[in-house]
């Protein structure tokens, strides 16, 4: 039997690639390179390894069972080489003097953008770097060191991410301008019964604490929509779709289609500031980390 080839990176790219994005044009789209330059990858992949790896059957591939096992081998070694790739990110962040921040969609300005600019005051040298994401990616940046502090809701933990609490404030119930309830000073879950509402998800921290109150209460939620990001909830809202109950921190300042009001039983909710464990003597994530406990303080006693 002749000696099977030594593969090489790019075959295992093509091959990993195909197996997820399930076609050729679609890989080849992924690696940036033309469907016959991948056909020819797989060609040779599977004349080097000496195995049928795909059956031809009207116009498609469809993996064979040692395709399924070589994948479930070669997949986590693939993807293993491309945290590299973040390793050396970190790396040259850490030379440059650059700090990247994760945040969620709706805290990405207003509070996010006074602190930043508190803290280019006196770190005029360190380039920001302020993302918006969900808070499942956010965590995953802290833990693989993409993302050198990140602001988030409630989220699961592992001892390699260090958090403390801030911007702890009463839910508030938002209306659309014209809403009946505004002649309302506080809501309560009873002025809620069989009137539209607009929720997160209920995975989330903030759909259970409004579930619970209303069981409480023994009050009628009546969900008429659900969104997965305090942006689009507000555009519901403004646009007259429901109300909602939302941290004070999500309602922009500019959108005069949105009224406050306050929400009776009281409802704290709070985000949560995060690092990894081991930059807890990093000087430009503390610095940061304390503008933002300031400005929180600040915020409260004003």
């Amino acid at each position: 039997m002749a000696a099977m080839k030594p593969l090489n990176f790019r075959q295992i790219e093509l091959f990993t690639t195909l197996m997820e994005q399930k076609t050729v044009s679609a890989a080849a789209v992924e690696l940036n390179i033309s469907q016959p330059a991948a056909s020819k990858l797989l060609r040779n992949l599977e004349i080097d390894t000496g195995l049928e790896l795909f059956e031809r059957a009207k116009g498609r591939l469809w993996p064979t069972a040692e395709a399924r096992t070589l994948y479930e081998e070669v997949s986590y070694l693939y993807h293993s080489l491309n945290k590299i790739e973040d390793v050396v990110q970190a790396i040259r962040r850490r030379k440059n003097r650059e700090l990247v921040i994760g945040v969620l969609p709706a805290l990405s300005t207003g509070f996010i953008s006074r602190a930043a600019a508190l803290y280019l005051e006196k770190n005029e040298n360190v380039f920001l770097n302020i993302v918006s994401l969900p808070s499942i990616d956010i965590m995953r940046g802290l833990t693989n060191k993409t993302i050198d502090i990140g602001v988030i809701g409630s989220q699961e933990l592992s001892d390699e991410i260090t958090c403390v609490s801030l911007m702890e404030r009463p839910m508030v119930c938002i209306m659309p301008r014209d809403h009946p309830l505004t002649a309302q000073t506080i809501i309560t879950p009873h002025h809620l019964t069989n009137v539209p509402f607009i929720s997160f998800s209920m995975e989330t921290l903030t759909a259970r604490l409004v579930r619970d109150i209303f069981q409480q209460e023994n009050a009628t939620l009546d969900i008429a929509h659900v969104v997965n990001t305090a942006p689009l909830l507000l555009s519901l809202v403004s646009a007259g779709l429901g109300v909602s109950i939302v941290h004070p921190f999500y309602i922009p300042p500019d959108d005069a289609n949105i009224i406050v009001r306050k929400f009776s039983p009281d409802m704290k909710f709070k985000f949560r500031v995060c690092y990894p464990t081991e930059k807890k003597s990093d000087n430009l994530t503390h610095r940061f980390l304390e503008i933002m406990q300031r400005l929180d303080y600040t915020q409260v006693r004003s």
